[in-house]
């Protein structure tokens, strides 16, 4: 399996789940705390790291993604997760 491809297993099956399952809490918690800032800044945050992620969807299955822009993903991702790791 080549870096591209491993980046589209792990967008898909880890990495865009967890995203949606965040907007949904966050959604759920400004049901209750409407005038939330921090929340609607969180939600709009969030939303944007869906599309940037369903974006590089696109772009491998148009081919048009780099192998060394997949492994700059992935290495992000893997910095993200460490840092979820030290939380």
């Amino acid at each position: 399996m080549n870096v591209i491809e491993q980046l589209e297993k792990l967008l898909k099956t880890e990495v865009l789940i967890q995203v949606n399952e965040e907007i949904k809490v966050i959604e759920k918690f400004l049901l209750k705390q409407k005038d939330s800032e921090d929340l609607k800044v969180e939600l709009d945050y969030m939303l944007d790291v869906k599309k940037y992620y369903e974006q590089v969807l696109l772009h491998i299955d148009k081919k048009i993604l780099s192998e060394e822009d997949a492994v700059k993903i992935l290495q992000d991702l893997e910095d993200m997760r460490d840092d979820e790791d030290d939380i």
